[in-house]
């Protein structure tokens, strides 16, 4: 529930949530990198917060076909190709790859620093507004 009707701290708060649970579920497999059998924990919540908040695609435009786009088809976020994700060489079944892990904690870690930035900057606003 939101006390003054904005819809921004929704969203912002949402966004840590969600980056919250990945950043767990990162040190979850991290942790059972050893552990035979484990499958890889996964949280995506920017699709959910997207369709939540009436958002449609993030992609950028190309002007031109030379053109890189953000959110190509042909790799995932962290530029690795789809048929790297989620696979295993090991022979005990365990899905970790320690290198995609840290990649992805590194980046969870960035994302929820800019967005406790923009929280506090929105609280100081309204804190300035209320005096």
């Amino acid at each position: 529930m939101n006390p003054i009707g904005d819809r921004g701290l929704a969203t912002v708060t949402g966004w840590l949530e969600g980056l919250s649970r990945r950043s767990q579920a990162t040190s979850n497999n991290i942790a059972n990198i050893d552990t035979p059998g484990y499958v890889r924990q996964e949280v995506n919540f920017e699709t959910e917060l997207q369709r939540q908040f009436g958002r449609g695609s993030v992609e950028m435009a190309a002007t031109d076909a030379r053109h890189y786009t953000a959110g190509g088809r042909q790799r995932d976020a962290l530029g690795l190709d789809p048929q790297q994700l989620l696979t295993s060489s090991r022979m005990d079944g365990n899905s970790v790859d320690i290198d995609q892990e840290m990649v992805l904690l590194t980046e969870t870690q960035m994302r929820y620093q800019a967005a406790s930035q923009v929280l506090s900057k929105k609280l100081g606003i309204i804190r300035t507004v209320i005096q």
